[in-house]
This record gives structure tokens, C-alpha cells and sequence, in this order.
């Protein structure tokens, strides 16, 4: 699965969560294209793999966001 702009807005308006753009693009740059190998295989990312990474990079921004308050 790659994610898509539409994709990642759907997963933060649902956990209802704002992030800064930086981080979305920092996001769409790692989990958006194709990942291919030294010794050329492609990795594809499940939908559950990109999903579990998003919620705890997001989790991560807002723990920091909490202690910056």
C-alpha cells in the first residue's frame, strides 16, 4: 500500500489529530513511494504496517506536543 494525501487526512481526521505539514510531508516522502532495495527487490508496506507506523509517529507529536504545554 502507499499512502496517499487523501489516505493520511483520513487516518489523522479520524484519530482527530493536527499535525504540522512538515510532518505530513516528512509521511507521504516515507510511507508514499516505492521502496526498492540495494539488490533490487521492492518493498511494499501492508496497509496495517503504514497504519501502526502512523499511529505511533503521531502518537509520538503529540506526547511532544503535551510536555511543550
Amino acid at each position: 500500500m502507499l499512502l496517499s494525501k487523501q489516505k493520511l487526512n483520513n487516518v489523522l481526521r479520524n484519530r482527530r489529530v493536527q499535525v504540522p505539514s512538515e510532518l505530513k510531508k516528512e509521511l507521504l516522502e516515507q510511507y508514499g513511494n516505492t521502496v526498492i532495495t540495494e539488490d533490487g527487490r521492492i518493498i511494499e508496506y501492508s496497509e496495517q504496517d503504514v497504519c501502526e507506523q502512523l499511529r505511533k509517529i503521531v502518537r509520538s507529536h503529540e506526547n511532544a506536543a503535551k510536555e511543550v504545554k
